[in-house]
């Protein structure tokens, strides 16, 4: 009897200490799953790079183009800027390199960037029916359609070709057709004018655009404000060659009368009333 009682003893014991183990084991593991998870949440334009002294994030709503923009996946600091190619552009880049397959084709520039960012969120959050950009020839190219099946003829016309698709594979074939025929030209057509190179209202989506050949675009990534309403914002951009998407390292406000507006890449002025260079998604 005394030795039955020896081994059941024994065996609750082990019991209890691997119940322990596993249970230390299993903590350790959720430790170690919300500490990842807290440093991917962490990896923002919003840890990145802080406001400037005296100005506050604006607030933007969840699951809003802006929410998008500044949650956009990025690449971890202090990472090589790349042009489409693979080459270096910049080692040790001091800004943000969005961490998203934008593309590896010559073609995919300035305007394309900003298409890609605009229709990957409507992509995301179901909008399939305002997935819509006009080839610089007018041409609308409506993504509904090609999801339908779809395809364009000599750039002008659609023919049922395909059976339905909604994958991102298929949207992605979409976007570089959108990407060849494209540009700064038609990109500044469909966007509505706000300002000449600034608006008190200025938000996350906007875009500084300069349409023509060659013309370039900026967008606005983020917004903060100061106690007396004044914005500054950070911008994103692709550029000419094609390279990765990058958010510069510094916030931007305009000059005094709103007329110009210079970043590292472009000086977008506006001699006139008639030139709005500040643009805005239609819808957005």
């Amino acid at each position: 009897m005394q030795r039955t009682r020896t081994i059941t003893l024994l065996i609750l014991c082990a019991i209890t200490a691997l119940t322990a183990c596993n249970a230390q084991t299993s903590s350790k593991s959720i430790q170690a799953k919300t500490g990842q998870e807290k440093r991917l949440v962490a990896n923002n334009l919003v840890a990145r790079i802080p406001a400037p002294q005296g100005y506050k994030r604006v607030e933007v709503a969840e699951g809003s183009f802006a929410h998008f923009l500044r949650n956009l996946p990025l690449k971890p600091a202090g990472s090589d800027l790349h042009y489409y190619n693979g080459q270096l552009k910049a080692r040790n880049y001091a800004g943000a390199v969005v961490d998203m397959d934008f593309g590896k084709n010559a073609n995919e520039q300035c305007a394309d960037a900003i298409i890609f960012l605009r229709a990957s969120y409507l992509w995301k959050t179901g909008q399939y029916n305002k997935i819509v950009f006009c080839f610089t020839n007018g041409f609308k190219a409506e993504y509904a359609k090609w999801a339908q099946g779809y395809r364009v003829r000599n750039y002008n016309s659609w023919v049922k070709t395909q059976k339905p698709d909604r994958s991102y594979q298929s949207f992605r074939k979409y976007l570089h057709l959108v990407f060849q025929y494209a540009g700064t030209a038609s990109l500044s057509k469909e966007l509505m004018p706000i300002g000449r190179c600034w608006s008190a209202d200025i938000q996350a989506g906007d875009v500084f655009i300069k349409g023509g050949f060659p013309g370039h675009a900026e967008i606005v990534v983020d917004v903060a404000e100061n106690q007396q309403g004044q914005r500054v914002v950070l911008l994103a951009q692709s550029f000419m060659p094609a390279q990765e998407i990058e958010v510069f390292p510094q916030w931007f406000s305009a000059s005094a009368d709103g007329t110009y507006l210079v970043t590292p890449a472009w000086t977008f002025s506006s001699p006139n009333a008639n030139t709005m260079l500040l643009r805005r998604f239609k819808g957005i």
